[in-house]
């Protein structure tokens, strides 16, 4: 009777965590396929309608808030390209995306009501509807990375590293399952692994410098770094059952920077009868969150960076006649989608280097000038580099 009671009080005890721990777990799911938003729009008073103007001034801002987040998911030539269709599918059904919202500030003046809100905005069916749409496509213009993550397990004296083994960690097999869903393609470190060994020591943190020389050596535009670490914390009311905490961080380097564009870090609680097998399931319910936020917060950040104009190194070569050189100058600032301006730095000897400021990534600006057609001649384009691109005229 005794042992009865004892595994009916186990099988209590799990149950009551299970309940407990449920709601988090889908909280922090909910946090990560959402974004929260500020935004701010505006309704006309027509005949003293103040309470109609503020009914459009509130859908007005949440529709804001949707276009704020649509532009995280994908470029903003993306959206330039095809503003009528994602206004007519996505936009004009904002209130389909808002999770939930509560008003900042109200106030009127000059026949306006302004209301300012702060909108939960969920990306997850953002996401869905521009893939049904088949506009995450522009996706493609994702960064190559490279994962290099420290983790250590209940019981492990020193966590495993990145150089020790060809077989990656459970944190970064999360981050690229999860990744690669979204376009990004990854560059395995195993290649590296002897000089990964020489340069970091273990116990040691891998400096950004050093992660942007290693990125750079594989061609990865990014490096995430992190680290992943289980503990047992005890067991739970005086049962068999173990209680496992997890806490993960990462940081996005990227490489022809050195700076560190997204960071995210998280934490997370299991049970289970054993302690090794509990540290892998908590490390992975971790890293799955981390994941989400770290993805949200590149994606968000890098379509920033490539849609706002940046200077291009552009080289180019086999130059025969002032007149080609011309004709190229004049087609780049006025022909080609994307290019704000161009300054010439340097002509001779047939060769010309030239900055190109650019709205885009450099791979873009590669395959509009490859497909360009010019009067007596065309482009060969013999090297794409981060920003930089080198090409040659061809007769």
């Amino acid at each position: 009777m005794g042992i009865l009671k004892k595994l009916l009080c186990v099988f209590f005890i799990i149950f009551l965590f299970c309940i407990l721990l449920y709601p988090i777990r889908g909280f922090s799911q909910g946090v990560a396929n959402s974004r929260i938003i500020e935004a701010e729009g505006a309704g006309v008073v027509i005949n003293n309608d103040l309470a109609l103007a503020r009914d459009n001034a509130i859908n007005d801002s949440l529709k804001k808030a949707v276009e704020q987040a649509v532009g995280t998911v994908i470029s903003s030539e993306t959206i330039a390209e095809n503003l009528e269709v994602i206004s007519g599918k996505i936009y004009t059904k904002s209130q389909n995306y808002i999770q939930n919202y509560r008003i900042l500030e109200e106030k009127v003046g000059e026949n306006r009501c302004i209301v300012k809100i702060r909108a939960t905005v969920s990306l997850e069916s953002i996401q869905n509807d521009l893939q049904a749409l088949g506009f995450l496509a522009a996706r493609k213009g994702m960064p190559r990375i490279m994962v290099l993550i420290a983790e250590q397990n209940v019981g492990q004296s020193h966590p495993c590293y990145y150089w020790d083994s060809v077989d990656h960690s459970i944190c970064e097999n999360v981050i690229q399952s999860d990744f690669l869903k979204d376009g990004f393609t990854f560059v395995d470190h195993s290649i590296l692994s002897g000089e990964i060994k020489g340069i970091a020591m273990k116990g040691s943190d891998l400096s950004n410098s050093v992660a942007v020389r290693l990125g750079s050596k594989v061609d990865a535009e990014l490096v995430i770094v992190g680290k992943a670490f289980a503990k047992y914390a005890g067991n739970v009311a005086d049962t068999a059952m173990k209680l496992l905490q997890a806490n993960v961080t990462a940081r996005a380097i990227r490489t022809d920077t050195g700076m560190i564009i997204a960071s995210a870090s998280d934490h997370a609680e299991a049970v289970h009868i054993d302690e090794v097998t509990g540290g892998a399931e908590v490390i992975k319910k971790a890293s799955v969150k981390l994941a989400e936020s770290l993805k949200s917060e590149i994606i968000s950040k890098w379509h920033a960076d490539v849609s706002s104009a940046a200077m291009v190194a552009l080289t180019v070569r086999e130059i025969t006649s002032c007149s080609d050189f011309m004709k190229l100058k004049k087609t780049l600032k006025n022909e080609v989608r994307g290019i704000k301006n161009v300054y010439i730095r340097m002509m001779k000897s047939g060769v010309a280097r030239l900055d190109i400021e650019f709205a885009g990534d450099v791979p873009s600006l590669a395959d509009r000038l490859a497909v360009k057609e010019f009067s007596g001649f065309s482009l060969d384009i013999t090297n794409v580099g981060q920003n930089s691109l080198e090409m040659s005229i061809v007769k």
